[in-house]
């Protein structure tokens, strides 16, 4: 085969066009997000008790739960969080179950439960890890929190519509409400009563179908919709009327009050009041196409808005992924130049050229089997490809020295190259063997480390399968024409570079290689000794060990929990001192930056959220801050966060400040106590 692509005039420029076009046509399909999709199937199973303790709901709702689902086939895990008004429970699918099947089955079964409560609302079953995060959108400014809200809920369906995104998400204010206070007095000076006033609101706020009616040409819909959602709208509520067509409506004995519950569901950017819009985008979507176009309508909406109103994207998650990105494409391009310039030295560069193509070859091979299997490009396929790299780039380098060295003895410059490249044959395809043998056992690994871990192998081999076959069968063809000009008499400068090349080779390198040799025991025994002290080294903890490495992200939140019971003015106050003291940090650090930019560039804060406790109520609140790219900062976040808690200091009735970095990735928590 070598010897019939290299003579063939055509076949192996065949072979390599057939590699581009489909490897280009597939590039565009790749979709970009930060990890492949590592989580187990898991299902949430949602009870709302209103008024119930903990204490209640744990006995009635989560015990029930559990006697319901416990025989449903493939459930690995329950765990049921109890709090007061509701129960969370989440069941998690083993690896040998059907996602679709199982959470049917739970469905069925909780829904068959008839011992709930009956003050409980029906039990909302709903399958887990649908979607990705991709940014949040910040609205903030100066405004009654009404309008603030409107003006989201429009924004909301203007980004929901946009193409892949799965959902968006508002948080920041509660569940809008309206309070209607009437007097005691009052209620008993017109023979009322809280139930009766609560019926006759309620009999004239409806939104109810009212059946079809049919006629001859068509079949028209019939829904009454009198819902009143304004104060003024209730007010007009008529609550007593007299034969004489006297009236009275609801405004004239109550005072009726726009609010949202719970209190505490509040949220704040760069100390302004906000709401926030999460964006999720389906799995199978591109997450740095969807980010672009919430970047595209959020900078549109800005340009449309007074200054008064702030509109704008935070806590990008896609960043790391257009880092990683920009970081491939930039080392293939170096490495093409290294490769190129330093082969130029030792062959004429229209030789080198044709050696270097192996690289984009094999990039292209590989995004033609991660389009085939459905793989994405993320921070694991990215170091595969980046690992590619340098293994091409050495089985080319191997092939094009033993062709150039092949003599002239051997036949036409056809012959040479396929002599040339069959010496080497042996060599190349061990190296290509040992490779996989040592990375194709990550594809066996089990849990959320081989879910992540198991695309490298296969994008890896891909890729270094594709350079080989253009190694063996294109590269030959073009080598042998490309002798023509390696065989001509070199220029000074490379003679120059040749001679002392070949004489730090012999009297350098060859000498140290000799004396090596020489004293073999001597060099055996270094050998075992540094064996032995890596050993010691990582027996006795000096080398540390971890599942994924740590990698500076550009968000860093501090999660308050104070005691239960709690106020909010006492949680605001610890607020307001973690803040300030992030306001010195950034100070004190910013000059230190490149171009003496800002550390912290936005600033939010979230009461009745604190994703570390696993609690919620006025006694917990999550400060994020959006740091400068980790790229640019000259600070790590390791330095930020012991600086922030010094700057702290301790903090009195707070039972824990954790700042950390929100986690991406299957590492999860070192150690979790259950």
């Amino acid at each position: 085969m070598i010897s019939w692509f290299t003579r063939h005039p055509t076949a192996s420029n065949l072979l390599l066009v057939l590699f581009a076009a489909i490897g280009i046509a597939a590039a565009p399909a790749l979709k970009r997000e930060t990890f492949p999709d590592f989580r187990p199937t898991e299902a949430e199973i949602l009870v709302v008790y209103r008024g119930a303790s903990a204490a209640e709901v744990e006995d009635t709702i989560c015990r029930r739960i559990w006697d319901a689902v416990e025989s449903v086939e493939n459930l690995d895990e329950l765990t049921c969080r109890a709090q007061d008004n509701n129960a969370r429970a989440v069941a998690t699918m083993t690896e040998a179950g059907t996602p679709d099947r199982f959470v049917n089955d739970l469905r069925t079964e909780v829904s068959a439960v008839d011992d709930f409560p009956d003050e409980t609302d029906p039990p909302i079953v709903r399958q887990l890890h649908r979607s990705d995060v991709v940014a949040s959108v910040a609205i903030a400014g100066d405004l009654p929190l009404t309008q603030l809200d409107r003006y989201t809920d429009r924004l909301e369906t203007r980004l929901s519509a946009l193409p892949n995104v799965a959902s968006v998400t508002k948080s920041g204010l509660g569940e809008r409400q309206f309070q209607i206070t009437v007097p005691r007095a009052l209620l008993e000076q017109h023979g009322l009563s809280a139930a009766t006033l609560r019926a006759r609101i309620e009999a004239q706020s409806l939104d109810l179908p009212l059946g079809t009616l049919e006629t001859p040409g068509l079949d028209i819909a019939l829904r009454l919709t009198d819902e009143r959602s304004t104060a003024a709208s209730l007010a007009d509520i008529v609550i007593l009327s007299k034969p004489n067509g006297a009236e009275l409506r609801l405004g004239d004995i109550a005072r009726i009050t726009e609010g949202y519950s719970p209190e505490e569901e509040q949220a704040f950017y760069n100390g302004q009041p906000a709401l926030f819009l999460q964006i999720n985008k389906s799995l199978g979507a591109d997450a740095l196409r969807v980010f672009d176009s919430v970047q595209e309508l959020v900078t549109h909406e800005q340009d449309t808005l007074p200054t008064s109103m702030t509109v704008t994207v935070v806590q990008d998650m896609t960043s790391i992924v257009r880092d990683r990105l920009a970081m491939l494409v930039k080392n293939g391009v170096v490495g093409l130049v290294l490769v190129i310039a330093v082969m130029s030295l030792f062959f004429r560069p229209g030789y080198a050229i044709w050696a270097a193509l192996g690289l984009p070859v094999a990039f292209l091979g590989a995004f033609a089997v991660m389009a085939l299997t459905g793989l994405s490009l993320n921070m694991i396929t990215l170091v595969a490809l980046l690992m590619a790299i340098g293994i091409v780039m050495d089985d080319s380098i191997v092939i094009s020295d033993a062709i150039a060295e092949e003599p002239a003895s051997s036949g036409s410059l056809m012959n040479r190259a396929i002599t040339g490249t069959k010496k080497v044959m042996p060599g190349v395809l061990s190296s290509f063997i040992t490779t996989v043998a040592v990375f194709a056992p990550l594809s066996f690994l089990s849990g959320d480390l081989g879910a992540v871990l198991e695309v490298l192998p296969v994008v890896l081999i891909a890729a270094l399968a594709a350079s080989l076959v253009e190694a063996f069968y294109v590269l030959p063809h073009h080598l042998g024409h490309g002798l023509k000009s390696a065989d001509k008499p070199p220029s000074r400068f490379r003679a120059g570079f040749e001679r002392r090349f070949s004489a730090f080779r012999d009297r350098g390198l060859g000498r140290l290689v000799d004396a090596a040799i020489a004293k073999r025991y001597l060099v055996m025994g270094m050998t075992i000794a540094a064996l032995i002290l890596t050993i010691g080294l990582m027996r006795g903890g000096y080398v540390q060990r971890e599942a994924l490495p740590d990698i500076d992200g550009d968000v860093l939140e501090a999660r308050i929990l104070m005691p239960q019971g709690t106020p909010l003015s006492e949680t605001r106050s610890v607020v307001t001192r973690v803040t300030g003291a992030l306001d010195r940090i950034n100070q004190a650090l910013s000059p230190e930056q490149p171009g003496a930019q800002s550390l912290i560039q936005a600033t939010q804060v979230f009461y009745n959220r604190n994703t570390t406790a696993g609690e919620s109520g006025p006694h917990v609140a999550t400060i994020s801050a959006d740091l400068l790219g980790a790229e640019i900062r000259t600070t790590t976040l390791d330095e930020l966060i012991a600086t922030w808690r010094k700057e702290i200091g301790l903090v009195p009735g707070a039972l824990a400040i954790t700042l950390a970095e929100p986690g991406i990735g299957p590492q999860g928590r070192a150690v979790e106590i259950r």
